[in-house]
């Protein structure tokens, strides 16, 4: 079965872009960490404290996102996370000392989340069946806007500006972006009740087993590509030859290929089944992996890394998509779940990587990767989901 193109309207595009600032955000943060390391005199193991702060904020807003949005509505719930946005894009890049910059990690991670979470459950409800393209563009417009956030890293610190102008685009983008959208929030649908069932409302009852197989997925390519966004550049630097510089800017290459796979993918979901797709992304990713972690070369790395931003172009849109269509029903708590496995990993599996590579080096420790999208591959081969919601 084939899916309808998405509707673009305001509050789509709306959502695109929201979504594109806490994008600037992550793909600008792995650049920054080996610059905050000198800044502040830290081990691998300390920095990485960092992503531990990403879980918290990502998983805090797993947990409250439901509750927030019967409160408030979704339309209120993302200007909230606008707000939070920028502040905590503002304590992570003024910050002197170690708690600012974690707080502001934390703070940054829960706003985007709540942003994700909020977007993607808002476009599985207003575009149907057309939900995985209108998710797959989503992710498209955010990297390929967001591939430009290394970039400016890179270039604040080759010109003697400093790595922290190159984040703050976000915060100022996030703010103008709410000015655009205007006081009526009511368009992303009114405050849900807990007992109500309608297209936009949860329905009651557990998840379905498939959305845990499909939770446990996006936990592993979580696992994966927050690995890689945040220690890919100290690899460039002590492998591949890179400055520093320029491997914070190298970065790109990675979101440069998210952001072509996103575009593709969103245009091949109208011809080929969406698993299909998907599982086609996580091999790859893996394949590309492979060349980047075995080759000391910086060209044959930098190849690499783009082939692995190819595949990991689909691991989420298509993964949380396919998640949400597994819960029966249930898309704003399943939002909600979604946010904490993605958050746990995307805290856990950097900051395990960084400690293990302060013991055995930055190459033995990225073993995590391949295990993380074998296990990836096989639960999406053996427990596929359908395009038609899965029910109860």
């Amino acid at each position: 079965m084939t899916l309808r193109r998405p509707v673009r309207d305001k509050t789509t595009w709306i959502s695109y872009l929201q979504a594109t600032c806490f994008g600037w955000f992550i793909f600008g943060f792995g650049g920054t960490l080996q610059f905050l390391r000198e800044d502040l005199d830290l081990s691998r193991t300390v920095v990485s404290f960092h992503s531990l702060a990403m879980s918290v904020g990502s998983v805090t807003a797993g947990l409250a996102t439901g509750a927030i949005i019967r409160r408030t509505g979704r339309g209120l719930m993302l200007r909230y996370a606008s707000i939070l946005l920028a502040t905590g894009i503002l304590f992570f890049t003024l910050g002197q000392s170690l708690p600012f910059t974690l707080i502001g990690v934390a703070f940054t991670t829960c706003a985007g989340s709540l942003i994700i979470q909020g977007t993607a459950s808002y476009l599985a409800y207003q575009q149907k069946q057309a939900a995985p393209a209108a998710i797959s563009e989503l992710h498209a417009v955010a990297s390929s806007i967001g591939l430009l956030a290394p970039v400016m890293v890179g270039i604040g610190v080759t010109v003697g500006w400093g790595w922290r102008p190159g984040i703050q685009v976000a915060a100022v983008g996030v703010i103008l972006i709410e000015i655009i959208r205007g006081k009526n929030t009511d368009v992303y649908g009114p405050k849900a009740v807990e007992d109500e069932v309608s297209d936009h409302h949860d329905v009651p009852g557990p998840f379905p087993s498939l959305f845990w197989w499909s939770w446990l997925i996006l936990v592993f390519t979580a696992s994966m590509e927050f690995s890689m966004l945040l220690w890919a550049p100290e690899v460039l630097s002590t492998q591949g030859g890179l400055t520093k510089g320029a491997s914070a800017a190298a970065l790109a290459t990675i979101v440069g290929g998210m952001s072509v796979g996103r575009l593709i993918g969103a245009r091949l979901t109208s011809k080929f089944d969406s698993e299909f797709l998907y599982r086609g992304s996580l091999i790859l990713s893996l394949v590309g992996f492979l060349g980047f972690w075995l080759s000391s070369s910086g060209v044959i790395m930098l190849i690499s890394l783009t082939i692995t931003g190819l595949g990991m172009s689909l691991h989420f849109p298509f993964g949380f998509e396919r998640a949400l269509r597994a819960s029966g029903g249930r898309a704003d708590r399943g939002g909600g779940k979604l946010s904490i496995g993605t958050g746990f990993a995307s805290g856990v599996a950097p900051f395990a990587l960084g400690a293990l590579a302060d013991q055995i080096g930055i190459q033995g420790a990225y073993v995590i990767v391949p295990i993380c999208l074998v296990l990836a591959i096989t639960i999406a081969t053996l427990r596929p989901v359908k395009l038609e919601t899965v029910s109860n």
